[in-house]
């Protein structure tokens, strides 16, 4: 499932050039996950603990990127063992931010503004374009985790593309580390 889901982000990158979420979501599909994001927005370290077991879990080479989080051995190789309150510390945070996206998505200048500087906040991080991609299966098996029922194939379908426009709008954070808000984000 996770290659599916990782090609089918990758599939719809040359899309996600455009700088309003409008000419990509429909008004029906920025409601879904606004409403959806209203069932879970009390519980963010639940949803944020979930995400990232399951992306520690399936993506363990990008636990080396959470030194925080997961900690290293004499021999410097990473161990299964994390901080417990610095992990909910972070996926609260990470979900925090997605919370403020999900609340601007019908602002996309500033959802954009939000978006690039987070990119350009991860890349002196050694953050990749390409990781923030892998995320994406651990947030979709997040959300439904959390939402059960109510995650249904249409809400899941509007995530998706969500996650592709946000992530597109990170990455040229990342690929433009010192640009100024007000350049020009094409």
């Amino acid at each position: 499932m996770g290659n599916t889901v990782t090609s089918s982000i990758s599939c719809l990158d040359d899309r996600t050039n455009q700088t309003q979420l409008g000419a990509y979501l429909t008004p029906k599909q920025i409601k879904l996950v606004q409403d959806s994001w209203n069932l879970i927005n009390d519980d963010l370290p639940k949803i944020g603990v979930t995400v990232f077991l399951r992306f520690f879990e399936t993506e363990p080479d990008m636990k080396a990127l959470f030194p925080k989080i997961v900690q290293m051995n004499d021999s410097n190789q990473l161990e299964w063992q994390m901080d417990r309150e610095m992990l909910q510390k972070h996926a609260v945070t990470v979900m925090e931010g997605l919370g403020a996206a999900v609340e601007s998505l019908e602002d996309s200048d500033f959802l954009n503004s939000v978006m690039v500087s987070i990119g350009q906040t991860h890349v002196r991080r050694n953050v990749k374009p390409q990781y923030v991609k892998r995320l994406w299966p651990s947030l979709h098996y997040g959300l439904g985790v959390v939402l059960g029922e109510h995650y249904t194939k249409e809400v899941s379908e509007a995530w998706r593309k969500v996650y592709i426009y946000i992530s597109a709008q990170m990455t040229k954070g990342m690929k433009n580390p010192d640009m100024k808000m007000n350049d020009e984000l094409s």
